[in-house]
C-alpha cells in the first residue's frame, strides 16, 4: 500500500493544537475501526502522512503498545 505525501509541507491542525497545549510530542494511534478495512486503513495512513509532513515535525517514532497496538510519536520543534 502506498501513501501519497502532499506536494508541499503544510501545518497540520493536530500539531498546532499540541503546540498550543504546550506539548513537544504528539502521539497518534489508530482506533480498532481505523484498521478494519483497507479503505479505512488507507485513510488513516494518509492522515498520518499529512501530520508527519508538517514542517514543525522534526522526528517520527513508531512504538509498539500493549493496548493500542502501535503508537506514532511526532516530535515537534515549535
Amino acid at each position: 500500500m502506498t501513501v501519497k505525501l502532499p506536494d508541499q509541507p503544510r501545518k497540520h491542525r493536530w500539531v498546532t493544537e499540541a503546540i498550543t497545549a504546550g506539548d513537544i510530542v504528539l502521539s497518534v494511534w489508530p482506533s480498532p475501526d481505523d484498521v478494519k478495512t483497507p479503505a479505512k486503513r488507507s485513510r488513516f495512513l494518509e492522515t498520518f502522512a499529512k501530520v508527519g509532513n508538517d514542517p514543525r515535525v522534526v522526528k517520527v517514532e513508531r512504538h509498539l503498545h500493549d493496548v493500542n497496538g502501535v503508537v506514532f510519536l511526532f516530535h515537534i520543534d515549535a
